[in-house]
């Protein structure tokens, strides 16, 4: 931000002085403590959704953010329809931990209609302690996480998927440094490996397509016996690959459905209709079933004309911008940019904006990073390796006579 502001500084009143990028960064983090702090209007059809961001070092964020049902207009949910509630560093999250929290957040909204989270032990925990003199609470399972759940148990029973793993693995290791580097799988997640499913069924079956009819690229002459010899073995796999893709099609019809219409007492009749046709074998069969279980369940919690959201990926989605905003590549840790996550929701207006810079001061935010971040890992090792290069230094000198 600051060097496009120096770009166009000679256009704009003033500007002969540009702020620097540190200034900037408290500008966001200004922001962002403000929409931590300021006060919520209280209400019973709050839905809260919560989560922990986990990085580099010993500490992990517990976030919630909350969004009214009267406002939710049925659709995918956006950083700027929610709002952050709380944000809470923590070295060990539990149950109890977890539970204060929810207790703390009812002091700004009242108590909600609803939690949504997906499945941590800590987290069902905490909301099942929090419920319990609380009722009428809906807690609703992320439905993302429980179609991955679906499909990591249909994958594990299916000999062939491991092998397809270990064969991508090779093809991946003998095709990168090639010309035929186009034609690369892609890069595997190291965690929850059923997660690669979508990106390796959509190669697999457009690398089949060009294997059987392998043509030459643009700029250079495919050598149709190295594609042979590179890509063949994915024909034993044509027949799995189309039952996998099937899998997939189960999991993302039941994840759009719920994302766009949420949980209702019509849900699991109105996502039958959309599944009809793809339970093609026992596998697809048991996946659609026990989806239809899990949304069912799930919309039971509803009342008579409400819909439930069901989706958390709109936290998910503002831990990746979290993400890039800090640089979690450089291995930094938790730090004050965490506070940035309150300035990445909701509707900023000039308005708001002035308030914020009104209301919350440098010395604001440094005093809640304190209290809630300590030394960061970056300060942390500097001191380390200061002291062992100051204690080579020593080594290193001759002695004194």
């Amino acid at each position: 931000m600051a060097a496009v502001l120096r770009m166009v500084s000679r256009w704009l009143p003033g500007g002969a002085v540009t702020p620097c990028a540190n200034t900037g960064r408290m500008w966001l983090l200004r922001l962002g403590l403000y929409e931590l702090m300021r006060p919520r209007r209280k209400a019973e059809d709050w839905v809260w959704i919560l989560d922990h961001t986990v990085q580099l070092g010993p500490h992990k964020a517990l976030v919630i953010l909350g969004i009214r049902l009267s406002r939710w207009k049925r659709g995918p949910l956006r950083h700027d329809d929610v709002a952050v509630l709380d944000i809470t560093p923590m070295l060990h999250s539990t149950g109890e931990a977890v539970e204060s929290r929810l207790k703390a957040v009812v002091e700004k909204t009242g108590i909600p209609r609803a939690i949504i989270c997906d499945g941590g032990t800590d987290l069902r925990r905490g909301i099942a302690d929090f419920q319990k003199t609380r009722p009428g609470i809906a807690c609703v399972y992320d439905v993302t996480h429980k179609m991955a759940l679906l499909l990591q148990r249909e994958l594990e029973k299916d000999p062939r998927w491991t092998k397809f793993i270990g064969k991508v693995n090779q093809t991946r290791a003998r095709l990168v440094l090639t010309n035929l580097a186009c034609l690369v799988p892609p890069n595997l997640k190291a965690k929850a490996r059923y997660m690669n499913l979508s990106p390796l069924t959509r190669w697999g079956q457009k690398a089949l397509a060009f294997l059987d009819q392998a043509r030459d690229i643009p700029g250079q002459t495919v050598h149709h016996p190295t594609v042979e010899e590179k890509l063949g073995w994915l024909r034993e796999y044509r027949e799995a690959l189309y039952h996998w893709s099937v899998l997939l099609a189960i999991a993302e019809t039941v994840e759009h459905y719920v994302r766009h219409e949420g949980y209702h007492a019509a849900a699991a009749k109105q996502l039958q209709e959309r599944l009809d046709g793809l339970e093609i074998n026992a596998p697809a069969q048991r996946m659609a079933t026990d989806a239809l279980t899990f949304v069912a369940n799930q919309s039971a919690q509803s009342r008579p004309r409400e819909r439930l959201i069901g989706s958390s990926e709109v936290l998910e989605s503002l831990f990746g911008k979290y993400k890039q905003l800090q640089g979690i590549h450089r291995q930094g840790g938790m730090t004050p940019q965490l506070l940035a996550l309150g300035a990445a929701v909701g509707k900023q207006t000039v308005q708001t904006v002035r308030r914020a810079f009104a209301t919350i001061r440098t010395r604001d935010v440094v005093q809640w990073c304190r209290q809630h971040l300590g030394l960061s890992l970056q300060a942390q090792r500097s001191y380390a390796f200061r002291e062992q290069i100051s204690d080579t230094k020593r080594v290193g000198q001759s002695p004194s006579f």
